[in-house]
């Protein structure tokens, strides 16, 4: 025990006799005290209470025991409200009571309000269950519904029996061969317009159109019966072949088919992209589309020497300026390129390959060379793209001249290549001068054609063209293969280029005939007044065109055209033959001949047109599209004007004449829209196209093809208050579509999606430096005033802050 005598000590007698204390120390002394008596001393302050005794070697506070809560009570101790320990299987209270122990939980940790929830689930799963078996046993075909009873009425449980009908769905799906075939469907209005089903029209009978397919009306029907089937190419005499895969899939589909396409390594060629397996997908899709309609070089001969060379070692038919113009070609057609129309934009794969090609060209082109010819056409071909044919015109001049140079249109004949290592090389080095001397002819009467100009080259080359049944490896054959086909399909491509070289002759004489020696000088300088085109002469070319198309090989007759230069081929000789007798004076003994000619050579160019959507789409990037699309828009778009002219007291909405060309004219307005994508040439066409339309079909445009897209009518004169009304509509829609659209950020500055969702700002225009003939309908005309450049610049707004980038600088050729 712990003594405390200090506290005893400390009591003073005053506190004992019962006086109050004295003041605590530090206290003021009262009034009237002696200040020298002595201050009572405080009192100590007491220790605190004694703890309890504690274990021996710990200091520990042992914690009180706490209260056991249970989740969920059994049912009996629930009922009769008393406290439940929650042991499983049988709690305490109902092993001594012996009762039954059930729980309504299903775990310990589970609540009562939890088991609710659960078992309202498992009703509700059930409930599922029963609906989706009662709704088989509705929608389901007699046999299936009557199987499913069978399986109830033999007890099996609704689970399993659904489980079985879904289980058995999928099996059959996977037994099933996918559907590969594929129609595009047109703007406006779906079906085919009935003006078009002509006796007279063969490409209405055709594999590629599978008429019986589409929707026909009665009027249809009753039309194409009265049409004399010794006509049709599917009679009796020759029977209709069955269905392959390129009469139903699109030929940007397919996938192209060349050995030597793996030999070669095109970064040994450029220094722009080391991405061999990229740049190998693009001369691999060049070689597939371009090259069937476009053509600049042998094929195989190429290929060969490019994979057997490298930049450093030049080859006779290969150079880093060939590669690198193809690449740039190939670059702005291909559809996982972003922006690639922006032909100015350091960004797009096809600006520095073209850069590259220039850089190139200014280093080559003093010296004649094979390559350097053929690069200097596909140069050509870039900048047209671009709206620069003036600028790109040059290429060409300087080819033709190297081509002068070297020999290349009038070779030595009977040239015998010795044996030795090197015969092989110089056979194909010859073989390559001989191809293309045609192709660089074949070039400058299409560009001539196109740009109502003069030609460049006034006859053929002096070689001659071999038969391609025989020889067609001196062509180069093109192998494509189908998704899901084990089967190789040839384009055709010697019977291709054999008919291209025949008919590119007739159009090089008739350009000579219309642009040569008749030319007359316009007093604005440059331009050209021609005379009346003479009956006679449209007679002789119109024999000499009929001759060549009568003569076409099987594959490329009307009944079996099917890839899109086939189709290219068939409207390029439709759209001749409808401007050949356009400036011709009707009189009454040839009014029979002409109109018929006109009727039938337009009505076909639109056929054509409609198939090649049908069966290809405009979607992917065709460089020679824009003529034939350009030509149908601007018909259709004076033919809509003149049949709102005569009929405007008419309700336009069921004119169905107006109805029809409208539709018309919407499918070339969406193939501009679309190859848009990917030529800027195409944008300036669309964007002066839809200045050029009434409000009403300007806002069926908007509403069919331009709805996702603000790019285009910033350039062109505000349309009535119901269109903008309209058009703000649809800008909060496009708006909540931007807004609601998941953004995915894409690697690198070239690869994104194909779609082109438009800009937060309009594009401007950039400036047009173009002699491309747009409106023009006769060969007649005065070209000058229908050249895109004018137009433009009378039409449309160009960006004058805009500066030409160095695409767009003017070449030293």
């Amino acid at each position: 025990m712990v003594h405390e005598p200090a506290v005893e000590e400390a009591m003073s007698p005053s506190s004992s006799s019962g006086n109050p204390p004295a003041a605590a120390s530090g206290s003021k002394p009262r009034a009237g005290a002696n200040a020298d008596s002595e201050a009572v001393p405080t009192l100590r302050r007491l220790l605190p209470a004694s703890r309890p005794p504690t274990r021996a070697g710990s200091e520990i506070e042992v914690p009180r025991r706490r209260r056991t809560y249970t989740t969920a009570a059994c049912e009996a101790c629930r009922r009769r409200k008393a406290k439940c320990n929650a042991e499983r299987p049988s709690c305490a209270y109902c092993v001594t009571a012996e009762i039954p122990c059930l729980y309504d939980t299903s775990a310990s940790n589970e609540t009562h309000s939890q088991a609710l929830k659960r078992k309202f689930g498992e009703l509700e799963a059930r409930a599922a269950v029963y609906v989706e078996l009662y709704e088989l046993l509705r929608d389901r075909s007699d046999i299936e519904s009557a199987e499913i009873f069978k399986r109830i009425r033999g007890g099996g449980t609704p689970g399993s029996i659904l489980r079985r009908i879904k289980e058995g769905d999928l099996l059959l799906q996977l037994s099933l061969k996918p559907e590969t075939r594929y129609r595009y469907v047109f703007p406006y209005v779906s079906e085919m317009p009935a003006h078009l089903y002509r006796p007279d029209n063969p490409y209405i009978d055709s594999c590629i159109y599978e008429w019986s397919a589409l929707p026909r009306s009665s009027s249809e029907v009753s039309t194409w019966a009265n049409k004399d089937t010794v006509d049709s190419p599917r009679n009796s005499s020759s029977p209709e072949p069955g269905p392959q895969s390129i009469y139903l899939m699109p030929c940007h589909a397919a996938e192209i088919i060349e050995p030597l396409l793996n030999d070669i390594f095109p970064s040994k060629w450029t220094v722009v992209c080391t991405d061999d397996a990229l740049m190998r997908k693009l001369i691999g899709a060049w070689l597939s589309t371009e090259h069937q309609w476009i053509v600049v070089l042998q094929k195989d001969c190429f290929l060969q020497d490019m994979a057997t060379g490298h930049a450093a070692m030049r080859k006779g038919c290969c150079s880093s300026l060939l590669v690198n113009a193809i690449l740039a070609n190939a670059s702005m057609a291909y559809p996982s390129f972003h922006n690639r129309y922006q032909y100015w934009s350091p960004h797009n794969l096809a600006y520095q390959f073209m850069a590259e090609a220039k850089r190139l060209w200014e280093l080559e082109s003093d010296t004649p060379r094979l390559t350097t010819i053929q690069a200097a056409m596909l140069m050509n071909v870039n900048t047209n793209m671009n709206a620069m044919d003036e600028i790109g015109f040059n290429y060409t001049k300087r080819a033709v001249e190297m081509a002068t140079q070297i020999g290349l249109l009038s070779p030595p004949k009977d040239v015998s290549v010795p044996n030795g290592p090197e015969s092989a090389q110089q056979r194909r080095k010859t073989l390559s001068k001989n191809f293309t001397a045609w192709a660089l002819f074949n070039f400058q009467a299409l560009h001539a054609y196109v740009l109502f100009e003069p030609p460049l080259i006034k006859k053929p080359p002096d070689v001659s063209l071999p038969d391609p049944a025989v020889n067609p490896e001196w062509y180069g054959q093109i192998w494509l293969k189908y998704p899901g086909d084990t089967k190789l399909h040839t384009t055709h491509f010697p019977y291709q280029f054999q008919a291209q070289c025949q008919v590119r002759v007739i159009m090089n004489d008739m350009w000579l005939e219309r642009f040569g020696s008749s030319r007359q000088s316009s007093p604005e300088g440059g331009t050209t007044l021609l005379p009346s085109t003479q009956l006679e002469q449209a007679n002789e070319f119109y024999a000499r065109l009929k001759a060549w198309h009568d003569a076409l090989p099987a594959n490329l007759t009307p009944s079996q055209i099917v890839f899109p230069s086939q189709i290219l081929l068939h409207s390029n000789y439709q759209n001749i033959l409808a401007n050949l007798y356009e400036s011709i004076t009707v009189t009454p003994f040839n009014a029979g001949m002409i109109t018929t000619i006109k009727q039938a050579a337009s009505c076909n160019f639109e056929t054509l047109l409609r198939l090649y959507y049908l069966r290809h789409g405009f979607g992917y990037g065709d460089q020679f599209l824009v003529q034939p699309l350009n030509t149908l828009g601007f018909w259709s778009l004076s033919k809509v004007q003149a049949i709102a002219s005569q009929n405007h007291d008419l309700d336009q909405d069921s004119n169905n004449e107006l109805k029809a060309t409208r539709s018309t004219l919407l499918l070339a307005a969406k193939g501009l829209h679309e190859q848009s994508a990917s030529f800027y040439l195409d944008r300036i066409t669309l964007q002066l196209l839809r200045s050029k339309m009434r409000p009403q079909e300007r806002q069926l445009l908007d509403s069919e093809v331009l709805f996702h897209d603000r790019d285009y009518g910033a350039h062109d004169t505000p349309v009535d208050q119901s269109s903008s009304q309209w058009r703000n509509q649809q800008d909060k829609r496009f708006k909540s579509e931007e807004s609601n659209k998941k953004k995915e950020d894409q690697p690198g500055d070239w690869v994104s999606d194909d779609r082109d969702p438009g800009l937060a700002e309009k594009e401007p225009i950039r400036e047009v430096r173009s002699k491309w003939v747009v409106t023009v309908r006769s060969v007649d005309d005065d070209p000058e005033i229908h050249r895109l450049q004018k137009l433009v610049k009378d039409n449309l707004k160009l960006d004058e802050t805009a500066e030409l980038s160095d695409e767009d600088e003017v070449v030293c050729c």
